[in-house]
């Protein structure tokens, strides 16, 4: 066997047939439990941002609630965006400071807002109420994906809960 100078051997080896075929069936089987998850991705980002909107509204209900400052939550239906503010009164006047970032509604589209007493609205800013003795003004919020279906969002007023309703299942 040749020797270097150094002392190392220069006996060069490489990868038996077995050893490769042994890593193409591991990649093969890493590739067949993953493709799945990504292709459900746009589903998981559309449960993911109803899940935002509920939170969201359930926490500033609890804010006005502690804090007896009333909320709004204001939808932008031309910007797809919804933004929460706190008002608060000083000194006679009511100042109207943000509560939070601006919150992009994507992969969902707002369709069409309805207020109880206000009316149904599908384009401009819709503002929800939420008063600091706990309730809120009644709103459906509807919402479509991606793929074409429908969610409704039902704000409960009196709770702050949020029953949403999709094609598939009504979940509380």
């Amino acid at each position: 066997m040749p020797m270097l100078p150094i002392g190392t051997s220069i006996k060069r080896s490489g990868f038996t047939l077995i050893e490769l075929m042994v890593v193409i069936v591991v990649l093969s089987l890493v590739s067949l439990v993953s493709l799945p998850l990504l292709a459900n991705r746009g589903e998981g980002n559309e449960r993911l941002m109803v899940r935002r909107i509920a939170g969201t509204v359930k926490q500033l209900y609890n804010e006005a609630t502690l804090t007896r400052d009333e909320h709004l939550l204001t939808f932008d239906l031309n910007r797809n965006s919804m933004l929460a503010f706190r008002l608060r009164s000083r000194s006679g006047v009511i100042e109207k400071e943000p509560f939070g970032r601006e919150v992009m509604l994507a992969p969902l589209q707002i369709k069409q807002i309805d207020i109880e007493g206000k009316g149904t609205f599908r384009t401009g800013q819709v503002s929800v109420r939420l008063f600091p003795l706990g309730w809120m003004e009644a709103t459906r919020l509807l919402l479509q994906k991606e793929s074409g279906g429908d969610i409704q969002l039902a704000f409960s007023p009196l709770t702050g809960s949020i029953t949403i309703d999709d094609e598939y299942a009504t979940v509380q």
